[in-house]
């Protein structure tokens, strides 16, 4: 594995979060890929968050943030700058009467169960979304007919400076599987407005969601979750592994990465479980490969889903 040399800024990097040198990826990923970080940070609330922001924005070093390390696959050489691990202490999920506040590193499922003993309907949909909610965030996660931005209310931010600001959703520009966050800027927290339900009757909308994941999604193989975005043909929204079937793409396959055969807007790591794992490289090459076949199959770009961070 690649290690990083020492930078020249690490010894000047702000106090209070421990800092640990050429940290190895894989593991912090559900695809279980990537080469290591140059710095990594373990920061234990927002004052360092917000310090360790400015620091960076203010030196020119590139900031990451991860949360559950799902919808992202990490380049072999690994990443460079500091990689922020949000799930220790900046993971916060708290109700007050209907409404839901969830900080950036708290797991998706972890706010869903919250909701749901509460009684609150709304985001059952986000026990069926792997990942954190600044991911979550970032991305207008989605499934099952829902988003993340449906019923937010309140979202705050680090800005570049580092400071803390309260933002309205709509300044966020939500999208499908985006919003515009600006450069250099984090999510902190948001509310969610919920709505009184039936305690059990949330139960088994989210075992039902767990059920059809678990049927129709390669859960038992490592992956970063869906691949592809939706596609929009002849006017209407076509769920992206149909698209990748049409075009025979199902099960192809470069080294280690392969598409599932279950799924076809899952890539997986089949290579994990022969022993020999496959390498960011590999499902790179097979993205290629995918996105070139539909193109000259069906006439269609599509647009990846899933993240590619840091350098070969």
């Amino acid at each position: 594995m690649k290690e990083w040399p020492l930078p020249n800024w690490f010894e000047e990097l702000p106090e209070g979060p421990v800092y640990t040198r050429n940290v190895p990826l894989a593991d912090y990923t559900t695809i279980k890929v990537g080469g290591p970080a140059e710095a990594m940070a373990e920061v234990t609330d927002w004052a360092q968050m917000a310090a360790l922001v400015k620091w960076c924005n203010a030196h020119a070093v590139a900031l990451t943030p991860m949360g559950k390390g799902s919808n992202m696959v990490i380049r072999d050489g690994g990443i460079a700058g500091v990689v922020v691990n949000l799930a220790k202490g900046l993971d916060a999920v708290r109700v007050d009467g209907n409404v839901l506040y969830a900080e950036a590193g708290a797991a998706n499922g972890t706010a869903a169960r919250a909701a749901r003993e509460a009684g609150l309907e709304g985001i059952a949909f986000f026990g069926g979304i792997p990942g954190a909610i600044g991911g979550a965030l970032r991305m207008n996660a989605g499934a099952y007919g829902f988003e993340t931005f449906d019923r937010i209310t309140r979202v705050w931010v680090l800005d570049a400076d580092g400071e803390e600001r309260e933002v309205a959703p709509e300044f966020l520009a939500p999208r499908y599987r985006g919003t515009a966050l600006p450069m250099g800027w984090l999510y902190k927290a948001a509310e969610w407005q919920l709505q009184a339900g039936d305690k059990e009757e949330i139960r088994k909308q989210m075992q039902e969601i767990n059920r059809a994941r678990s049927t129709s999604q390669p859960l038992h193989m490592p992956s970063s979750g869906s691949w592809f975005k939706n596609v929009v043909r002849d006017g209407e929204r076509v769920n992206a592994w149909r698209i990748v079937d049409e075009a025979g793409c199902r099960g192809m396959r470069v080294g280690g990465a392969q598409v599932s055969e279950q799924h076809a807007n899952f890539f997986v790591n089949a290579g994990a479980k022969e022993g020999t794992p496959g390498t960011a490289a590999d499902f790179e090459a097979l993205s290629q490969m995918v996105e070139a076949q539909i193109s000259e199959k069906l006439g269609i770009v599509i647009e990846r889903e899933v993240r590619f961070t840091g350098v070969e």
